[in-house]
């Protein structure tokens, strides 16, 4: 009996006291701003009491309040505390009011770096961009930013054993004065040493011709991380990874181990896309990554949507290099049945591919093109041998949701009865396209230009004459249905192209902007006929799987009424 009482007033007491905790709410007075932000953080980061009368708790109130100041360089607040009970409430109203007073500046500052890196041009460029001059106001978050940016720095840079030899501010606080140092020692700069295979790879070779960098050059993991995205690149490795081995170098350098698995010998992929322009759309992809020691590959792709239905199977013969140094061969077939278009295309090509130093990439080849078919009402059939030459270049940041880039193709194509061609014909065309953010404000434009030299439209394959219209062009109107037309009003396609577009996207949420834009162009054979134009508005998602765009647009020319919906998801360059 005595134990049932002992243990009912024990609970009695527990639940009696639960309830005698009063809620406090705070109120931030006298402040603003970051300081205020500041302040509520650390504040809301204090165990409540049962009641914040308590002294204790007073204390700490205050305590944590100047230490939240002090970040900007407030030593001497003023602060004043009312505790007001809310009646009809189980609550308490605390009234922090904040005399911030007055700042405190930098009186003197000792930023220096010594060691062989001292006068290296990213430590002296980073010295000039530091707000801890003598006469600065004291901001920890510049001395923080400060401290990491060296680091930052130094690990970059292959100062492995850089270190602060002192790094202090001490305040004044009465003078409302400070005093920092910072001096940062970057010690030596280690240098790459050899690249050591965890274990025996088929890929060897290729691994090393990528290499951008030699033994005993100055270690960068810029560079490091450029050899790394063109090995993934290759398509040999499932997953490789460079890894600097500090524990044993020898001197300053610093070996890498290379830790690599193989992809399987077969891969397949399948995926789904859609689009307005042509609907639904299968993909199946299949790839051999490593055919033989020589580091031969090859993939098959099919895809397929209801106006459009194609397959390609591409050999791939590494030269120097399997990224940008390779030679390909390719054959094709593809099924074309849209708007005014019905055909059959059969291609081969032998491909030389290579990259420049700017970054640039040629490709020089020679494609055999064999198409017949229907355009409009009528029925052709050609058979070409086309050499040819092409140039292009893609810049992207931002990862998926690309922030910043540009891409620029550019192609020139002859075909000749000298060598066997059917028909004589000459085509250029150039595309490019830019994407600029400022602010979360985004810029984008594109242009198209195309001009074939040849006797007649006619005698020109369906699949190289010019259409414009759609998703990718001038959008609002139906695609690829801007094209000259012969008498009975069927598309029989252009001599020349000249496309334009301009887009702003202002943000509404972190992954949203709402777009505005402008299209203008045409496909012709004079540029007599009127260019067409639209405009509207559309959404574009940054999501996970990349950008998605949603528009309605408004033909302004061609006498055409209805709205096009145009819907995009995947890759902008």
């Amino acid at each position: 009996m005595k134990i049932q009482i002992i243990f009912l007033t024990a609970c009695f007491a527990i639940f009696s006291s639960t309830s005698c905790f009063a809620k406090i709410k705070l109120d931030i007075q006298g402040i603003s701003g970051e300081e205020k932000k500041n302040v509520k953080v650390y504040l809301e980061g204090l165990d409540e009491p049962r009641d914040a009368n308590d002294d204790d708790y007073l204390t700490e109130v205050k305590k944590s309040a100047t230490s939240a100041l002090n970040v900007f360089g407030f030593y001497q607040p003023n602060i004043a505390i009312v505790v007001d009970e809310i009646k009809d409430k189980d609550e308490q109203l605390l009234t922090v009011t904040i005399d911030q007073g007055p700042v405190t500046y930098i009186t003197h500052s000792e930023i220096a770096i010594t060691g062989a890196g001292k006068n290296a041009p990213d430590f002296v460029a980073l010295l000039a961009t530091f707000s801890l001059k003598e006469g600065d106001i004291l901001l920890h978050s510049n001395y923080e930013t400060a401290k990491s940016s060296f680091k930052s720095i130094a690990r970059r840079d292959g100062y492995f054993d850089a270190k602060f030899d002192k790094s202090l501010v001490e305040v004044k606080s009465k003078q409302n004065s400070a005093k920092v140092s910072l001096i940062f020692n970057t010690g030596e700069r280690y240098l790459f040493g050899p690249l050591v295979f965890e274990q025996a790879l088929p890929a060897d070779k290729y691994v090393l011709s990528l290499q951008n960098f030699k033994q005993g050059d100055p270690f960068d993991t810029r560079k490091l991380s450029e050899f790394n995205n063109d090995l993934t690149e290759t398509g040999y490795f499932k997953s490789i990874s460079l890894l600097p081995d500090l524990e044993h170098r020898e001197g300053l350098q610093v070996p890498l181990n290379v830790l690599a698995t193989m992809q399987p010998e077969d891969s397949f992929n399948v995926g789904f896309g859609y689009s307005t322009d042509e609907g639904i759309r299968g993909k199946f992809r299949w790839n051999r990554p490593w055919i033989n020691q020589y580091g031969h590959s090859i993939e098959g792709n099919l895809v397929a949507s209801i106006p459009k239905q194609e397959a390609s199977l591409t050999y791939k013969i590494p030269l120097e290099d399997p990224v940008y140094n390779y030679m390909s061969v390719q054959t094709g077939y593809k099924m074309v049945n849209q708007n005014d278009t019905d055909t059959t295309q059969y291609v081969a090509s032998l491909n030389r591919h290579w990259r420049l130093s700017n970054h640039w990439q040629p490709n020089l080849f020679i494609r055999y093109d064999k198409e017949q078919g229907i355009q409009g009402q009528q029925s052709f059939s050609t058979s070409l041998i086309i050499p040819g030459v092409s140039f292009s270049r893609t810049r992207a940041k931002g990862g998926i949701n690309t922030t910043w880039g540009d891409k620029i193709m550019t192609s020139f194509e002859v075909s000749n009865e000298w060598w066997l061609s059917s028909d004589d014909l000459i085509k250029l065309y150039g595309q490019t396209k830019i994407i600029r953010t400022y602010s979360g404000h985004q810029f984008v434009g594109s242009m198209e230009l195309g001009a074939i030299q040849t006797s007649s439209i006619y005698n020109v394959p369906s699949s190289m004459r010019f259409f414009t219209g759609g998703d990718q062009s001038v959008r609002g109107f139906d695609y690829e249905s801007i094209a000259p037309e012969d008498d009975q009003g069927y598309l029989v396609g252009g001599k020349y192209l000249a496309v334009a577009s301009l887009e702003y996207r202002f943000p509404i949420l972190e992954t949203w902007k709402i777009a505005v834009f402008s299209d203008i162009g045409t496909a012709t054979d004079d540029f007599s006929e009127t260019l067409s134009s639209s405009a509207g508005l559309g959404v574009v998602w940054a999501s996970p799987v990349g950008p998605i765009r949603l528009y309605v647009a408004k033909p302004l020319t061609n006498g055409v009424n209805d709205f096009g919906i145009h819907f995009m998801l995947g890759p902008e360059l």
